[in-house]
């Protein structure tokens, strides 16, 4: 059966269709709650950053020139 691009234009545009008629209050809501997820997401790998910790860990110390 040959691939039909039909099927995925005519949903996108309907997901286009929904997301236009979304309130603008809902609209700041996922706005505000992707900021979140995003600080949350960004945070958590900045910690558990391994390689980070590995490449600190096998570095030689640095020394101040003065």
């Amino acid at each position: 059966m040959p691939f039909s691009p039909v099927l995925p234009i005519v949903s996108a545009l309907a997901c286009l269709y929904l997301m236009l008629n979304l309130s603008v209050e809902t609209w700041l809501r996922f706005l505000a709650w992707m900021l979140l997820g995003g600080i949350i997401y960004f945070g958590y790998g900045h910690r558990r950053n391994r390689l980070a910790r590995r490449e600190a860990a096998q570095s030689p110390p640095e020394r101040a020139v003065v």
